[in-house]
């Protein structure tokens, strides 16, 4: 056991070394939606998102370990469709989502941050282009509009959850993404660089919207869930919807953006390896 424990520490001294620096930064940009009221448009219904971060810039100037919270809101209407369809369902939906996870960042060149100079490293540059994935919890609550009020839908139970018409349980509030994407980073002097990027988030989950599977009795929806449920399962009054028909598309997960601005603070200054 001990000579594989100094096995792993050998292995990554090259990447884990004791000149890293570390940095804190805030976030602002913007978060939208796509999925079932969304298929496509990008930046659609952007709102404003901010956030809080940690980096760590590991030895090779290549990787970095960045861990997050970040705080955003998206929205959709079926009525700015141009799917006549969809115009027709005359659904709607607002929810928060509350974003922490770790994030690894894969520099395009070897990159010191917060400086101008190299420090005579010709290799080492004061900006780059990186990529980056991870793994994160995020927390939602869809809502959507009743006579110009929000109303929660996931105690609703819309598509008829945990009723005689559908024996599926209630979503679950609190989800996994996948958060890929790329950016630029760049120095603007002594300890402090601005990076700019686009991150899409893979979720596992097709109700971000509130909307997946199909329609159920309304009768019996409003008998078992609440007249309320019914009112926000099918709000297109002159629409005659049957059970079992199509509400949303199942086969599809929903995704979200977060895209914007990091302003960042080294801890250490550049140049200097951190003391242990």
């Amino acid at each position: 056991m001990r000579r594989a424990v100094i096995l792993v520490f050998i292995c990554l001294t090259p990447i884990f070394g004791f000149c890293q620096s570390e940095e804190i930064g805030i976030f602002a940009g913007g978060s939208y939606y796509l999925g079932d009221l969304n298929p496509a448009k990008q930046f659609y219904n952007t709102n404003f998102a901010p956030g809080l971060l940690y980096r760590y810039n590991m030895k090779d100037n290549r990787w970095v370990l960045r861990i997050h919270f970040t705080y955003g809101t998206v929205e959709a209407r079926d009525a700015d469709s141009k799917i006549q369809s969809n115009i027709d369902r005359n659904l709607d939906f607002r929810s928060y989502i509350i974003e922490a996870g770790p994030i690894m960042e894969l520099n395009f060149i070897e990159y010191e941050m917060g400086t101008r100079t190299n420090f005579g490293n010709k290799n080492r540059k004061s900006g780059t282009a990186y990529i980056f994935a991870g793994v994160n919890y995020f927390r939602m609550r869809p809502e959507g509009t009743l006579d110009n009020i929000m109303v929660e839908l996931q105690p609703l139970g819309t598509e008829g959850q945990e009723s005689s018409q559908n024996s599926d349980k209630r979503y679950n509030l609190n989800q996994i993404s996948i958060p890929v994407g790329l950016g630029i980073k760049f120095n603007l002097g002594p300890r402090i660089a601005c990076s700019f990027e686009y991150g899409l988030r893979k979720t596992f989950t097709d109700y971000l919207d509130d909307v997946s599977g199909t329609y159920v009795d309304p009768v019996t929806l409003a008998l078992e869930n609440g007249p309320i449920a019914a009112q926000m399962a099918n709000k297109n009054a002159d629409a005659i919807v049957l059970d079992g028909q199509q509400r949303g598309n199942p086969g599809t997960k929903d995704w979200y953006v977060f895209a914007g601005a990091i302003l960042s603070y080294r801890l250490n200054k550049p140049g200097t390896c951190k003391k242990w």
